[in-house]
This record gives structure tokens, sequence and C-alpha cells, in this order.
């Protein structure tokens, strides 16, 4: 298991990620922060989504039993749920 931890800390890092302790709410600041859904930081059963560009984000939540994939930008089974490092969003970079 910790292997995995290493390796997905690893990957985030390979791939620009630029670790984030807040809430990960984006400013939804353009038009493609509204194209895709964006990770709670402090809550794996929820997230954000950014419905018009330049207002704020709103919190959603997983249906019952749900998490928040970074990966799939869906909510899934609890049991098929890992933890990944924070990234922080491009528009709080």
């Amino acid at each position: 298991m910790k292997f995995l931890i290493a390796l997905a800390a690893l990957l985030a890092l390979a791939a620009g990620c630029i670790r984030d302790d807040s809430d990960g709410r984006p400013d939804c600041n353009a038009a493609e922060m509204t194209a895709r859904l964006w990770r709670n930081n402090w809550d794996p059963t929820a997230f954000w989504e950014c419905t018009t560009a330049n207002s704020p984000a709103e919190p959603r939540r997983c249906p019952t039993e749900g998490m928040f994939s970074e990966a799939t930008r869906t909510c899934i089974n609890w049991a098929d749920w890992a933890w990944t490092p924070t990234c922080r969003p491009p528009s709080k970079e």
C-alpha cells in the first residue's frame, strides 16, 4: 500500500501537480473550467462544479456510498476509491 501511495505522489509530481491544502474550490474564471468536475480536497464524498465562467464553483455531493474519483472525475463506489495527492486547480496557480 505504501508503494501505491508513493507511486501516486510521484506521478502527480511528474504531471506538474502543485500540492494544494485548500478545499480545492476552483475560481471558475474561464469557460474551460466548466468542462469538468473538480475534487473537494477536504471531503471525498463531494466535488465542485463550475456551471458558468466567472461565477463561484458550486458544491455537489456524490450519491450515498459514493466517493469522488480524481482519475475518472465521477463518483464511484467507496470500495473502489483510493486516496490520491491533492493538486491545485489551474485557476489557483
